[in-house]
């Protein structure tokens, strides 16, 4: 748990962070009252419970809740999630084969927006991700290697496809979120995460594009398996 990120966030003192950090550093003990936590971070029992407040919690009591018992809901939604199931294991390992290599996200349209949020949350947590296809990163004599992580609901635009065949051909990896998983990019792909939202009726008015959204999930949810399994 990230106590500076939830103190930036609720903009908390540095008594109410030295508070967070003693639960955290303490959640295995038996005894963790609010008592207890205020003798041992020279607070009181009122002030804790005006801080829980001001993060939206309705007392010490859920505040322990969410920093001791919830951890376990992570893990939970890991083994209850199919995407994880089918392809948790094999993205992890890519993605921890590539943690130190350029990872390059490929899209267009709609799709570029995923991109951004991928190529950000990457980022985020120290990998060296781009959204721009620049094309030393998947040469043949390109000495450092390059994951091309790419987003297409067809799995056919044409010029996506045509940077992803060369980084295959180029013996690179290929991560695709893709909605048609008979298409040319599931085949081109070291690992393909289909959605299946890709068909005929996808170009009816007002249909619903669900690509968007489920890859954006299934993202977050391989993302946070691979994580917490090297933590």
């Amino acid at each position: 748990m990230d106590i500076q990120a939830l103190g930036e966030k609720f903009q908390l003192h540095p008594n109410e962070i030295a508070v967070l950090s003693y639960i955290k550093d303490h959640r295995h003990d038996k005894n963790l009252s609010i008592r207890q936590v205020a003798k041992e971070t020279f607070s009181s029992p009122s002030s804790i419970v005006s801080m829980c407040q001001k993060m939206g919690f309705s007392g010490y009591s859920e505040l322990l809740y969410y920093m001791v018992a919830a951890t376990n809901l992570t893990f939970s939604l890991h083994q209850r999630s199919d995407v994880i199931k089918d392809y948790g294991d094999e993205f992890s390992k890519l993605i921890k084969k590539n943690k130190d290599n350029h990872i390059m996200l490929l899209s267009s349209g709609m799709s570029s927006h995923i991109a951004n949020y991928m190529s950000d949350y990457l980022n985020l947590h120290n990998f060296r991700a781009t959204t721009s296809s620049h094309l030393q990163l998947i040469r043949s004599d390109q000495k450092e290697k390059t994951l091309v992580i790419a987003i297409s609901n067809s799995g056919e635009t044409k010029r996506l496809l045509e940077l992803v065949k060369q980084a295959h051909s180029n013996k690179l990896d290929v991560i695709s979120f893709v909605g048609n998983s008979n298409s040319s990019l599931f085949r081109e792909s070291t690992l393909a995460i289909s959605s299946a939202t890709n068909s005929a009726y996808s170009y009816q008015d007002y249909y619903p594009q669900l690509f968007f959204g489920t890859s954006l999930n299934n993202f977050e949810l391989l993302m946070s398996y691979t994580l917490s399994i090297w933590n």
